[in-house]
């Protein structure tokens, strides 16, 4: 199709109809049943939409209906009538033999069979040939299939089978790159991959290919990026091939002929930023030891502060987005009212650790007072907070350290 002529349809990361270069204004929302309606006949527009497919899939989970077929019917009504008014030419929906069908005289692209014949295009081909079509296909991957319907079956079932298909180029191009020695290759596919799908195994296809071509800094940036992911968002911590992604970075580091003013700037934070620092777990847990050692010489004191959320009643938070939305103001209340010297990190969605610098069991209370009251300026309803301490020591409070919430 000539580029801006005629009907591009996207369904990948988006859903957005543009006519002639022009993206048309529809409705506010994707997700109205009229909206609903339109993608899966747009999807389905060779084989088209049977009624009580097309009923169940729209208000199967309606309660509140008790006249599927004539609310069909009121919504294709209203479907065809919001076509019109946003002026797309040459298109009807048209019922016929117990189906519903999109039709669509104009010139029509979309983004899905675009990708899928792409993919299609790739079989038989070898060697470099099969690696560039490849990478056209993974540019056409824009993203997950509909995602605002990522609730709704039929979008669950075609989102798994295009994101395979995806996974799928892009490991076979990943081990044609390594194989080869492109790593300039190997990094762009790798680090588009990861934007898209924060999943270990991208992060660490994203290190290796950096590693690989000795940026070793922002390996260890992707690498901090991908242990704070993983534990906030999936609650996990970082496999043994993670981990040794870490290692590799640490001994090419050493190796590297160096002066102290380039280790130093290394090592340094890129900027001054007020407030406690937080560290992925791992991390916090190397700075407890060596603060634990420090100690032992210096005499001076140190506290572990546990933090954890509760509901109204002292309860576990049992719901895993409530926790996790809740900690984020959690953690910049940890972060405004503690100083540059402490640390914390996060292990699990409902609860903190906090390494207190210099301070004793009465000061203690009133860090966790004024915690509070900053928390309290932005709270998430209905959840408070809690709080245990311990001194630090070798062996003070190991239990805490365990990456499992509170619920479990």
């Amino acid at each position: 199709m000539v580029q801006g002529k005629g009907i591009h349809i996207t369904m990948l990361g988006d859903f957005v109809i543009t006519c002639n270069g022009i993206p048309l204004k529809l409705e506010r929302t994707n997700t109205t049943k009229a909206m609903q309606a339109l993608q899966m006949l747009i999807y389905y527009k060779d084989t088209g939409l049977p009624r009580n497919v097309f009923m169940d899939a729209l208000y199967s989970r309606d309660d509140n209906i008790t006249d599927p077929a004539n609310n069909l019917k009121v919504t294709v009504s209203n479907l065809r009538r919001l076509l019109q008014r946003a002026g797309l030419p040459d298109v009807a929906i048209r019922f016929q033999g117990g189906s519903y069908y999109w039709q669509c005289e104009q010139p029509t692209e979309i983004d899905v069979e675009v990708f899928q014949a792409q993919v299609k295009y790739c079989r038989g081909l070898q060697g470099d040939a099969l690696a560039a079509e490849l990478e056209k296909a993974c540019a056409l991957y824009t993203g997950d299939f509909l995602p605002h319907l990522q609730a709704e079956d039929w979008v669950i079932a075609a989102a798994v089978h295009f994101r395979e298909m995806y996974f799928k180029c892009v490991r076979t191009l990943a081990a044609y790159f390594q194989e080869k020695g492109d790593y300039n290759r190997l990094l762009e596919i790798a680090a588009q991959a990861a934007a898209l799908y924060p999943l270990e195994e991208w992060k660490i296809l994203h290190i290796e290919s950096l590693i690989a071509m000795e940026r070793y800094q922002e390996a260890k940036s992707v690498y901090e990026d991908a242990v704070a992911t993983l534990q906030k968002e999936y609650d996990i911590k970082p496999s043994p091939r993670l981990l040794e992604c870490l290692r590799r970075i640490d001994r090419s580091t050493e190796s590297k002929n160096v002066t102290i003013n380039e280790l130093q700037g290394l090592l340094k934070e890129s900027e001054a930023m007020a407030g406690a620092y937080y560290c992925a777990l791992p991390s916090f847990i190397d700075a407890y030891r060596v603060v634990s050692r420090i100690l032992e010489r210096n005499g001076q004191s140190a506290y572990l502060m546990l933090c954890w959320m509760v509901d109204g009643k002292g309860h576990p938070i049992t719901d895993k987005e409530k926790a996790s939305k809740a900690g984020e103001k959690v953690s910049k209340a940890i972060c405004s009212t503690l100083r540059r010297g402490d640390t914390y990190t996060q292990p699990a969605l409902d609860r903190f650790l906090i390494l207190l610098m210099g301070t004793n069991l009465e000061n203690c209370s009133v860090v966790s007072g004024r915690i509070d009251a900053n928390y309290r300026k932005d709270p998430a309803r209905g959840i408070t907070l809690r709080y245990k301490l311990a001194p630090v020591s070798d062996m003070a409070s190991e239990e805490m350290f365990q990456e499992k919430p509170c619920w479990t």
